[in-house]
């Protein structure tokens, strides 16, 4: 394995990060981007601990894709009229 390989995972961690946290819709498909690379690095390394990590990180980002796409897609209920 490169060793530029792990910087390549902290970037790409850090800018999911980063989105989240300026709540990019963006940010979730960043993530599913580096589980995808920390199973390469897994499967390459043979570093079997982290398959579970990989498993359930990609779990989280597939739900919380969902759940952005899915409000995005539903309609903003009008204000309740007060009078």
């Amino acid at each position: 394995m490169a060793e530029w390989f792990p910087w390549l995972l902290s970037a790409v961690s850090c800018l999911m990060l980063w989105m989240m946290g300026n709540k990019s819709r963006w940010g979730p498909a960043v993530g599913l981007l580096g589980q995808v690379l920390w199973l390469v690095y897994t499967l390459e390394t043979r570093q079997w601990g982290f398959l579970p990590g990989v498993a359930a990180y990609t779990v989280i980002h597939s739900r919380n894709l969902w759940l952005w796409t899915r409000r995005k897609a539903e309609p903003i209920a009008p204000a309740p009229e007060t009078g």
